[in-house]
């Protein structure tokens, strides 16, 4: 994995060497970063927001190996074109059902608990945001590499 330097990168680009299973150490690190910036950069440091900050890290870490094993146990497969494209419809979903949960859930929290209670409402509601995100991408993902017959073909359950 390159730190500084892109130059090996950009020589195994050019001769075709470059494989998609590559890029796994680069978007584990992203995505990581993503999780701890997001868990930690923005309001005020209390027990809620280190332990949501954390817990999204682990999230994000299981999330992303759940998702690669959905995709064939491989990072290759396509699969950053299915994260960054399910991904985008899974987001957009949870968004219009989430909206309106929040606001019922904040409301609440709020009338009943007062201030001390959106914090821990936040911190569950975080989390619960991220294993949702994560399960139900993976279930798109395991959806996209099943085949047209067995897609037809009827399931015994």
């Amino acid at each position: 994995m390159q730190f500084i330097s892109s130059k090996p990168l950009i020589d195994k680009y050019r001769s075709g060497t470059f494989q998609e299973e590559e890029v796994a150490p680069y978007f584990m690190a992203d995505v990581i970063l993503m999780a701890i910036v997001a868990g930690f950069a923005f309001g005020d440091m209390n027990a809620w927001s280190v332990a949501s900050g954390l817990a999204s890290i682990v999230i994000t870490i299981m999330g992303v190996l759940h998702l690669k094993r959905q995709n064939g146990d491989s990072f290759g497969n396509s699969f950053l074109s299915k994260y960054f494209s399910l991904g985008w419809v899974i987001t957009f979903r949870m968004l219009i059902l989430v909206i309106p949960a929040a606001v019922v859930i904040f409301g609440v929290s709020s009338i009943i608990g007062g201030d001390d209670a959106i914090e821990p409402t936040t911190a569950v509601f975080t989390i619960a945001f991220e294993v949702l995100f994560y399960w139900w991408l993976g279930l798109l993902i395991a959806e996209s590499n099943k085949t047209q017959s067995e897609q037809a073909a009827p399931r015994n359950r």
